[in-house]
């Protein structure tokens, strides 16, 4: 697996339906998963893990950290085992 990050200029987020929403806030859907928080400054980015093989990306959502945003208390510099 290779971490990268997935951004946007807008919240990211999962809504449960295949149906593209004209207007986009997770807090407004029912069963939504919030995975980053909009920054005015910085737009919004998570943390994701590719895997090229099987062309999947994975995003830890469980994790706050994930959320680049995410202004809560972290469990050190998700970076530091990248050299």
């Amino acid at each position: 697996m290779e971490r990268g990050l997935i951004q946007s200029s807008s919240p990211i987020g999962w809504l449960k339906t295949e149906k593209r929403q004209f207007f986009y806030n997770p807090d407004l859907h029912k069963g939504s998963i919030t995975l980053s928080v909009m920054s005015m400054l910085k737009g919004s980015a998570v943390v994701a893990h590719n895997c090229p093989d099987c062309k999947k990306i994975v995003i830890d959502y469980g994790d706050p950290a994930s959320d680049l945003n995410y202004k809560g208390e972290k469990n050190g510099d998700i970076w530091a085992d990248e050299g």
